[in-house]
């Protein structure tokens, strides 16, 4: 048995990634196995084709597509470039009894992406937690644990490592280099209370796929990569008999070969240690406009803009 480095969760045409992009950032994440899964209605064979044309040697893309279900996105694996041509699969809202069945006649592989993601493509919010719970246990389907999307929201927040939890929310934003940057602590009590409630959702959104992954028959990550920067936010470590997509797919449907999960990492002689990402402005303003009311990320800018403006001002009075 060895071990890969793989992403679960990719993209290329939505933005107009390039392949040669895509592949230099899979080649300097250092990745064994990469799976694009581009959304049902983004073209997800043409994405596959590009990227199967341009692929470095000695690492192996996986096909597959992310699907919009009546109980928010899933992704689908395959062993080939068979998945793209079951249409129904394509079908917007699709009954999730209906892929399941689709995926075991197709002997493909149903994931459940971002479960706690954004309110309307996301199994616990369309679903119900129970229900959602419910399902799994019952159903041979896997879980997204991790989404490398979600889980660098979280570390805009806390700045450091997702996994570490500050004592105070508000106090540690107030005190950190991204409250100085953003001017968070000019907000009044009622701001700070919104935002601190939607600060712990966050970190729920974080912790509650690994709980649900108990239940779950299989896990996956990935880092729902739109930009070849992200790619590699979310990945699994894996112990598989070869390095093709077939042992991959088969080795992913037993947990225990499953040696890490979660945001990359580096190997070091103690186990792994996580790669700290660099957080710049405007990626931190993109996650307070997810997790916060609209009102809340207008008041910052329009603060951060009345002191840019004082600024200039001040600055022409000495000229």
């Amino acid at each position: 048995m060895a071990e890969f480095t793989i992403d679960f969760h990719t993209h290329l045409l939505e933005k107009g990634v390039k392949p040669k992009d895509y592949w230099k950032a899979v080649k300097t994440k250092k990745l064994d196995a990469v799976a694009i899964t581009e959304h049902s209605f983004e073209k997800p064979e043409k994405a596959y084709e590009m990227l199967l044309e341009k692929k470095p040697k000695g690492i192996i893309l996986i096909p597959g597509l992310e699907i919009s279900s009546e109980i928010g996105h899933l992704i689908v694996l395959g062993k080939n470039k068979n998945i793209y041509n079951i249409e129904t699969l394509f079908k917007k809202g699709i009954p999730i009894k209906e892929a399941i069945a689709i995926a075991k006649a197709n002997g493909l592989l149903l994931i459940i992406a971002h479960p706690w993601g954004f309110s309307n493509d996301s199994a616990a919010y369309l679903l119900g937690e129970k229900k959602l719970k419910a399902l799994v246990k019952k159903e041979k389907i896997g879980i997204e644990v991790f989404n490398g999307m979600f889980g660098n929201v979280s570390s805009a927040f806390y700045a450091t490592n997702w996994i570490k939890k500050p004592m105070n929310f508000f106090d540690f934003l107030e005190k950190s280099r991204i409250g100085k940057k953003t001017r968070l602590s000019t907000l009044g009590k009622k701001g700070k209370e919104k935002l601190d409630k939607k600060g712990k959702e966050i970190l729920e959104r974080c912790a509650k796929p690994f709980e649900l992954s108990e239940n779950a028959a299989f896990v996956t990550a990935g880092s729902d990569a739109h930009s070849p920067k992200r790619i590699g936010t979310g990945i699994i470590k894996l112990e598989a008999k070869r390095k093709d997509i077939e042992s991959i797919l088969k080795a992913i449907q037993d947990k225990k070969n499953v040696k890490w999960i979660g945001p990359y990492v580096k190997k070091t002689n103690n186990g792994y240690t996580i790669e700290k990402a660099s957080v710049q402005k405007k990626e931190i303003l993109s996650g307070l406009k997810y997790a916060t009311t609209s009102k809340i990320v207008k008041k910052i800018k329009k603060e951060k803009n009345q002191i840019l403006k004082k600024g200039k001002k001040k600055q022409n009075e000495k000229q």
